[in-house]
């Protein structure tokens, strides 16, 4: 078993292309035992949003503080605390603060399955430059 407490937690700046405003902290990953999937708390500063992206991972959130504003495919939704929401693999989405205080969200992310998918990507590619 692992155990620890949110607080103890290192949070992270979500430094990619297109996001801005947002924080992670890995709660549960591969380094403490968790091989399936990661379990995250992403924090959003008004006014910020995460990159619009797609990916062969899927999520499911709950949120936990704020109102934001998310795009699932060709939808953009109000979701506010208390909300449940699935985003299914390969589907365009982005999360949104929209609200006057911090927009939190608990968040998991496949790793298991993504990792067989990437090597395969991978593999596919490097055999294709070779013809």
């Amino acid at each position: 078993m692992y155990l620890t407490n949110v607080s103890k937690i290192k949070e992270h700046e979500l430094k990619r292309e297109g996001s801005k405003g947002v924080t992670i902290k890995y709660l549960l990953h591969k380094d403490v035992g968790a091989q399936k999937l990661q379990f995250r708390l992403f924090t959003i500063n008004v006014g910020g949003h995460t990159p619009l992206e797609t990916h062969a991972h899927e999520h499911e959130v709950f949120v936990l503080r704020g109102k934001g504003l998310v795009r699932g495919g060709d939808q953009k939704t109000v979701v506010n605390s208390g909300d449940v929401l699935f985003i299914p693999s390969f589907e365009v989405h982005q999360f949104q603060n929209i609200g006057d205080e911090k927009f939190e969200f608990l968040c998991t992310k496949e790793t298991r399955f993504v990792e067989v998918f990437d090597l395969a990507t991978r593999v596919l590619r490097s055999i294709t430059r070779k013809y």
